[in-house]
């Protein structure tokens, strides 16, 4: 028997939707313009990933139209429609002429005005509006002749633009949590090829940590959006409909189309604790917008089906309290970080195979794309403290007294300006705090491993202060 889940009291979703073939209508919104209670969706000539061609449409559930209307006229491609939490702007990825790199837009949805956001060379897409009128998107680079993106974010008009993530991989999808971090899909691709996952971090980018990798079986395929009910849904590999609880997101992974035959490619949460998906049957021919309730989990209802596909609805809704703002300790004038380790062999991560010397490590070995960067003994208690370059991705590796690999290479891992961040060790249990003690390492000055040449040092044990 599938449990029913109860709907919280409390939520930050608010919206009215009128009846649209049997959906609830539930609160009124309190941000006035023509579009409120409207649904906006990308429109597609090809499969879901083919955006060339997109674009966002309007539909009114108080009208029961049969036909979509285009939002812009002017531009050849649109996509990702993203709402400002007081329900007035309107961001997404856009490009006027076919041959255009994807670029930031934002649409005043009360005056009509459209305005570029980003303008950079590099493809920019896949916007998500911050609680402090900036926002932040996913920009295109490369890395070691490799496609990676990662994020960054401005504000309105396109000033103070800044990088906020500094990895490797396709760093994809963000979206702002109401408790103010952001929750994003990443997905490394330098050195090597690893499976997606979720990840979550303050909008400055710091405390970036792992939210949830999906099960043995699936991985997230987009990013994570809040619901009433405390859960975080997401699309999954294959097309599955997935959610965690936010309080539990390590371990409370649930694929809820398990036992359907169609496929999913978008869902957005409602504030009646049902979905607006966009969701293609198994005897269908394009994706619709549907609604699902998680409750009895049974096949969606459908909503509007069009001769094209729609995907990535959103509806036009003050998020009433907004994210929170959270404070932000990154200081662009300071080029250094501070990372403490607290017990660099407490770890979830396999031992090597075929170690000969001691099984215990002794050292952990710091690696950036360029190479080694600084091999430093641990204390007696496991802890190292170091300080690094900021905004540059490293690695960690823990070795034995005799230089054999234990444990690693970790994720790449980056630091923002000024930051000091601390870890229990590697890919622990994030829900169990650590042990409450003072560790070794911190009562002396941090080993310097940066670039700035002063005290710089790769010797095992080493490593000037």
């Amino acid at each position: 028997m599938k449990k029913r889940m109860k709907t919280s009291g409390k939520w930050l979703r608010i919206i009215r939707m009128a009846v649209f073939a049997g959906l609830a209508s539930v609160i009124s919104l309190s941000c006035s313009n023509k579009f409120e209670g409207k649904i906006i969706a990308v429109q597609l000539d090809d499969l879901p990933g083919q955006l060339n061609g997109a674009q966002l449409v309007l539909l009114d559930p108080g009208r029961n139209e049969t036909k979509v209307r285009f939002l812009l006229g002017d531009f050849e491609s649109s996509a990702s429609p993203s709402l400002s939490h007081e329900g007035r702007y309107l961001y997404f990825q856009g490009k006027q002429n076919e041959g255009d790199p994807w670029q930031i837009w934002v649409l005043d949805l009360k005056k009509g005005a459209v305005n570029r956001v980003s303008d950079v060379p590099e493809n920019c897409t896949q916007p998500a509006a911050l609680p402090d009128g900036s926002v932040v998107f996913s920009r295109e680079e490369k890395v070691r002749g490799t496609k990676v993106h990662n994020l960054w974010k401005c504000m309105m008009d396109g000033c103070c633009l800044t990088q906020i993530t500094h990895t490797p991989a396709r760093n994809l999808y963000p979206n702002v949590l109401l408790e103010g971090r952001i929750l994003y899909a990443s997905q490394q691709v330098y050195p090597e090829l690893r499976e997606p996952q979720l990840m979550i971090m303050r909008p400055d980018g710091t405390k970036s940590e792992l939210y949830s990798p999906g099960n043995d079986e699936l991985h997230p395929a987009s990013g994570g959006i809040d619901s009433p009910d405390g859960y975080i849904y997401f699309i999954s590999s294959g097309g599955q409909l997935s959610r965690v609880l936010h309080r539990r997101p390590l371990h409370t992974f649930e694929n809820l189309s398990k036992d359907l035959d169609g496929s999913f490619t978008s869902v957005f949460p409602l504030g009646d604790s049902t979905c607006l998906v966009s969701y293609l049957p198994a005897d269908g021919s394009s994706f619709g917008l549907y609604r699902y309730d998680p409750r009895d989990q049974e096949t969606p209802e459908a909503l509007f089906q069009g001769e094209k596909h729609l995907v990535d609805p959103l509806m036009i809704a003050r998020l009433d309290p907004r994210p929170r703002i959270l404070p932000s300790p990154v200081d662009p004038n300071k080029p250094t970080a501070i990372l403490m380790v607290q017990d660099i062999g407490h770890s979830s991560i396999p031992k090597q195979e075929g170690i000969q010397g001691d099984s215990l490590a002794s050292y952990i070995r710091f690696s950036t794309l360029e190479g080694e960067l600084g091999v430093v003994e641990a204390k007696e208690d496991g802890s190292v403290y170091v300080k690094l370059d900021a905004n540059t991705p490293f690695i960690m590796e823990t070795l034995n007294k005799q230089g054999e690999v234990i444990q690693g290479p970790s994720d790449w891992i980056y630091l923002r300006p000024n930051e000091r961040r601390a870890c229990t060790g590697c890919h622990v249990n994030l829900e169990l705090a650590p042990r409450n003690y003072q560790p070794h390492a911190v009562k002396e000055d941090p080993v310097i491993l940066t670039s700035l040449g002063e005290g710089t040092s790769n010797k095992r044990g080493g490593g000037s202060k």
